[in-house]
């Protein structure tokens, strides 16, 4: 039987020793899926440190139920800085603001959302872009 991290974690793949961030409330099955799927360089932080990820650190970040649109757009620009490009996010959301929050990652410069309902909530699902190739 799948744990509740692991089951979050399906439409992402972790690379194996992968790099993952994850930030929010109820961090720890998260973290744990993550480790289990082969993720070894995964790490966390707290909502309210904002500061702690460094610049192009993770290949993967997840926000877990972030508990309002002011604190998910603070943590979306935290994602950013965090994620390589093309790097991948996960946000999962439990309070049905599933458009509010799509708008946000698109209002940070995110590509490809993507969302699907679960029995804990909305998974919304983005990508960091590619800068452009100036030639």
């Amino acid at each position: 039987m799948a744990q509740a991290g692991e089951v979050l974690l399906e439409d992402l793949e972790p690379p194996p020793g992968g790099r993952a961030l994850v930030i929010g409330h109820h961090r720890l099955d998260v973290l744990c899926g993550l480790i289990r799927q082969g993720c070894t360089q995964a790490a966390e932080l707290c909502s309210h440190d904002r500061g702690g990820a460094g610049a192009e650190s993770a290949q993967i970040v997840v926000l877990i139920d972030p508990a309002s649109l002011e604190e998910a757009a603070s943590l979306l620009a935290t994602a950013w800085r965090a994620l390589d490009h093309g790097g991948r996010i996960l946000v999962r959301d439990p309070s049905g603001r599933r458009y509010q929050l799509e708008g946000l990652l698109r209002a940070q410069g995110f590509i490809a959302i993507s969302a699907r309902e679960t029995p804990r909530g909305t998974i919304i699902l983005g990508r960091r872009p590619f800068p452009l190739a100036h030639g």
